[in-house]
């Protein structure tokens, strides 16, 4: 082969090697601690694969937009579809109703080619521990690859039409150097919006797509420097997959190896007669077939994976290697009769393959996603769990029509206690405010008080603020809360004060020292209410399963954790020291004793996740708290 492209196995070697690197990163083999660059390492083949189709169909006038989405949804749709509804079967059964529900809103935004941006906006951290509770948290790569399918190929005409090739190959390289830099920046300002989207992962993509462009004019090399480069790619490949981790800045600068290292695996293929080393190595058929199924396999492994982890097992030992064994049998199986049939025997035109494949695979997920989403996940099949209906026991849900709706003085709806003519204070805070309004509610009913609340995400006091005190959030609700606020004599305020201890959180934790001053020297009483410590997603996940009587493969019974030690500039012991006259309702002082932290009262778990109370727990802490302490807003 010389300047042509025709099929090459060693690139499906390579796919082999994309996908066993992400499959031994998550079956949690302590070796390969940096496995998921093999997505980066798919980035740079999808991205020269399907420019090097584009760019030779344009040069001879023969590209068909019709024909490329044509192709991408018969290799996409079908088999994503079928794995899906299977996995639905086992979800339904298994995860609870809360993590069906989530489960419901991936499905939708995978097939939408969104579930990056759904992920990057409701959890923000791909390395977060509910990831190993998410069945389809993977396809937020998926939805990468497609949203650059959906701009690539009308950059590409842009620049065939407007640009000679010269230009057009200047203009490939300078957009890759962007992309770098843009990746950089984002991957050091915002690193959960550049791990998920498209902007930060854009040059890896590039460098395929790059290398594609200049593909003819690459220069022919020696067996020799084909057999070094290959070599080296792979050792560029490999060693971050040893040498990264979850902690590791990614993408940027990390990703850059991985990526440069594929593309030169993929120019030491380019002739037949002096092919690299190494990819004489990926012409082995093993590594061939599983690149063949890689797609599948990717599919697969993770809703296998999180099933076996879900039910408390460790995936290691023979369970490690009994899912493997499964993931190639299935990953065989949805490449052989569902994925092969729709690529060569069911060849229909645009028109019926968006009849017959596309709208009635978008249907049946969307029907699915309706079923789950509105009977809140099934929550009666866990009559035990009855604490996590979010209906009846969501903070988020049961106040919907005070929380977030960043409204003031509307009494009527949001007030917690006894309804009198005039109010005795105000309730303000984040998203911790809200879930302790149950809690307070049982304190105002037992002294007689009228209390207004109002509660909104990310504001504790005043709003979240930047480092350089600019608002981080919309301010105005936050000025008009607390001027509202300040009309009683009595203030509430919860707040999530760990967070706000973070160094991150500098400026907001200043502001918030100076206003509480502010408030203390105009005669308010305040009443600060410090939260639960936070307890662990799997901790809290195996407490749910006992619970459930769902059989397990653990021994733990106890699900107390150590009450571990606040930060060192913690926020509330600063309080204290400053302003000895604000009263503290420590909500620990119910559920943690001799150093040890629980997580029910009276066989009521009171989490809803690990840092946020469920409504019937914080009622029964303040019914407890009652009982022990007696009620402190009666002072």
């Amino acid at each position: 082969m010389k300047s042509n492209f025709s099929y090459r196995p060693d690139i499906d070697g390579m796919r082999a090697i994309a996908v066993l690197l992400v499959v031994l990163y998550h079956a949690d083999f302590p070796f390969i601690t940096g496995g998921y660059i093999g997505v980066d390492v798919f980035f740079v083949l999808s991205g020269f694969l399907i420019t090097l189709g584009i760019d030779k169909e344009m040069q001879h006038n023969s590209f068909s937009f019709g024909e490329f989405y044509l192709r991408r949804i018969r290799r996409i749709i079908p088999v994503l579809v079928f794995i899906m509804l299977v996995v639905t079967i086992p979800a339904y059964f298994i995860l609870f109703s809360d993590d069906l529900e989530s489960y419901a809103r991936t499905l939708i935004h995978t097939i939408l080619s969104t579930n990056n941006i759904h992920l990057w906006i409701n959890n923000g951290d791909y390395f977060a521990g509910n990831s190993d509770l998410k069945p389809f948290l993977h396809t937020w790569s998926l939805s990468v690859e497609e949203q650059f399918y959906f701009l690539w190929p009308f950059l590409l005409l842009f620049l065939h039409r407007k640009l000679s090739l010269q230009k057009r190959l200047i203009f490939i390289v300078l957009f890759l150097i962007s992309g770098i830099i843009l990746s950089v920046y984002l991957t050091n300002t915002n690193p959960n919006f550049a791990y998920f989207l498209l902007p930060a992962r854009i040059f890896e993509l590039t460098i395929g797509a790059c290398l594609a462009m200049f593909w003819r004019k690459l220069p022919v090399v020696s067996t020799k420097t084909n057999n070094i480069l290959s070599i080296l790619g792979i050792v560029i490949i490999l060693v971050p997959a040893v040498l990264l981790n979850k902690s590791s800045i990614f993408p940027g600068f990390n990703a850059i190896l991985p990526c440069i290292g594929t593309a030169l695996i993929i120019f030491t293929g380019k002739e037949d007669e002096n092919k690299g080393i190494i990819n004489k190595v990926l012409l082995n058929k093993g590594l061939v077939l599983i690149g063949l199924i890689s797609y599948s396999m990717y599919l697969w492994h993770w809703p296998i994976f999180v099933f076996i982890k879900y039910l408390g097992m460790n995936l290691d030992g023979f369970v490690r290697i009994f899912s493997l064994i499964l993931l190639f049998v299935l990953s065989y199986f949805s490449w052989r009769f569902i994925e092969q049939p729709f690529r060569k025997k069911y060849k229909y035109n645009l028109r019926k393959t968006l009849l017959y494949i596309f709208l009635p695979s978008l249907a049946v997920i969307a029907l699915t996603y309706v079923i789950l989403d509105s009977k809140d996940g099934f929550p009666e099949r866990f009559p035990q769990l009855s604490e996590f209906t979010p209906k009846t026991n969501y903070p988020n849900k049961v106040r919907k029509q005070c929380f977030d709706k960043f409204k003031i003085g509307n009494c009527e709806e949001c007030f917690l206690g006894i309804k009198k003519d005039t109010l005795d204070g105000m309730l303000i805070g984040d998203s911790f405010a809200n879930h302790t309004a149950a809690f307070l509610d049982v304190l105002a009913k037992d002294a007689k008080l009228y209390i207004h609340d109002s509660a909104a995400g990310g504001y504790p006091l005043m709003n979240g603020l930047n480092r350089d005190g600019s608002a981080n959030f919309p301010e105005q609700y936050a000025i008009d809360r607390l001027n509202y606020a300040k009309k009683f004599k009595n203030i509430y305020i919860a707040a999530n004060w760990e967070s706000l201890s973070d160094s991150k959180n500098e400026a907001t934790y200043r502001s918030t020292i100076k206003t509480l001053g502010e408030l203390v020297k105009t005669g308010k009483k305040i009443i600060i209410f410090e939260a639960l410590r936070t307890t662990t997603e799997m901790n809290l996940h195996r407490a749910k399963l006992i619970k459930a009587k769902i059989p397990v493969y653990f021994s733990e019974r106890n699900f107390s954790f150590p009450e571990y030690k606040r930060p060192n500039n913690y926020i509330i012991d600063e309080i204290k020291r400053k302003y000895p006259s604000i009263i503290i309702i420590n909500l620990n002082d119910v559920m943690c004793e001799n150093g040890n932290c629980e997580i029910e009262i009276s066989n009521t778990i009171v989490y809803r996740n690990p840092d946020h109370l469920n409504t019937s727990g914080a009622r029964l802490l303040g019914e407890t708290y009652l009982k022990k302490y007696n009620n402190p807003l009666k002072k």
